[in-house]
């Protein structure tokens, strides 16, 4: 007998949990529910780099335990030839600090994460004067190609789309068996958790085609990450800003930094701003609710509040939403072992 399942939210958190839902829990109908698709998620204007960012307190093992899954996920999407339709490639990266940096927990994930040492970093940005850095190759993984694959992976293997807004969870109780919230930012509406805050971010996307390698200035919270045909710059971390029009203070701020990382980009052709609102939270939210809705119950699973990583976290979240409906559903699933992480 065909169980049903809706998802909201068409985001990379909601359509990687669609995916991997209707992949692995037989007999199962999904239907994914959301106001907004690609390209007008928060997603599709990230630049999408492989990086924690913004988690609040979630705990550390399972920030790991998501971002290493996701990591090996794209990784073994990399090897194929999908990549380029995917939209996921190997990234090197450079971090700078004015103050020491630690090693990072998820350092033993990326490829070759090394300190660099102050003389060589004098010699790599003389401008910035940042005396600590690091380096590693991590993934890259652009949004505006990458939800347009799994829609279609979705789609292929029966999945359905609705586009409407929803207020309520009593508009579901009655028609899916389980829902799945994947709604980001909105959940502070949707769910009346006034936990959610939404961090603002604020980039800017230019042309730079000598710009080969990326770089997260930790002292001035500037980064600049090439993508397949430009390059982005940014950025802000604002929590509690609702304004998702570009700011002309910000957007100077954005170039005054990322000048005084490498001067060559004042002769950089700027294409466009752009605005998201990352969903905030103390912690990802991740778990099973079951609630009475207008005198019915509701099978729901929370996954929201991922902050500046739901593309680092989205496919390890997705695994284990799945999990936790397939238990609502009587099921079990078994995902393959991940290999080891890389020493």
């Amino acid at each position: 007998m065909s169980r049903d399942v809706c998802v909201i939210g068409a985001g990379v958190v909601g359509l990687a949990s669609a995916v991997n839902i209707l992949e692995h829990i037989p007999d199962v109908r999904v239907t994914i529910i959301a106001d907004k698709f690609s390209p007008n998620t928060t997603a599709d204007g990230a630049a999408g780099v492989w990086m924690l960012y913004n988690l609040g307190n979630t705990p550390e093992y399972l920030q790991r335990r998501w971002a290493e899954t996701t990591f090996h996920h794209l990784e073994t999407l990399l090897k194929t030839e999908e990549s380029s339709i995917a939209g996921v490639t190997a990234l090197p990266m450079f971090g700078i600090s004015d103050d020491p940096m630690k090693q990072e927990h998820w350092s033993k994930i990326v490829y070759g994460y090394k300190q660099v040492p102050t003389g060589e970093m004098v010699k790599l940005f003389p401008y910035a004067q940042r005396k600590f850095g690091t380096f590693h190759i991590t993934l890259l993984c652009e949004c505006r190609m990458y939800l347009p694959w799994l829609m279609r992976r979705f789609k292929e293997r029966g999945g359905k789309l609705i586009n409407e807004r929803i207020l309520e969870f009593q508009e579901l109780t009655g028609r899916y068996d389980v829902i799945v919230n994947c709604t980001g930012v909105d959940a502070r509406l949707l769910v009346a958790d006034n936990s959610v805050q939404p961090i603002r971010g604020q980039l800017k996307r230019v042309t730079a085609p000598w710009i080969k390698h990326a770089v997260f200035d930790f002292t001035s919270q500037c980064y600049i990450i090439p993508c397949a045909d430009n390059i982005v710059l940014g950025g802000t971390t604002q929590h509690g800003d609702w304004n998702k029009k570009p700011n002309e203070d910000d957007s100077e701020k954005i170039l005054q930094n990322a000048h005084a990382i490498y001067p060559s980009l004042k002769n950089a052709t700027i294409e466009h701003d752009w605005v998201g609102l990352r969903p905030g939270r103390p912690s990802v939210r991740l778990e099973t609710e079951i609630r009475k809705v207008g005198g019915k119950e509701a099978k729901i699973v929370h996954n929201y509040g991922h902050g500046g990583s739901g593309i680092t976290l989205h496919w390890g979240c997705a695994q284990d939403t799945t999990a936790l409906v397939a238990e609502l559903l009587g099921e079990k699933v078994n995902f393959r072992k991940q290999p080891p992480s890389k020493l």
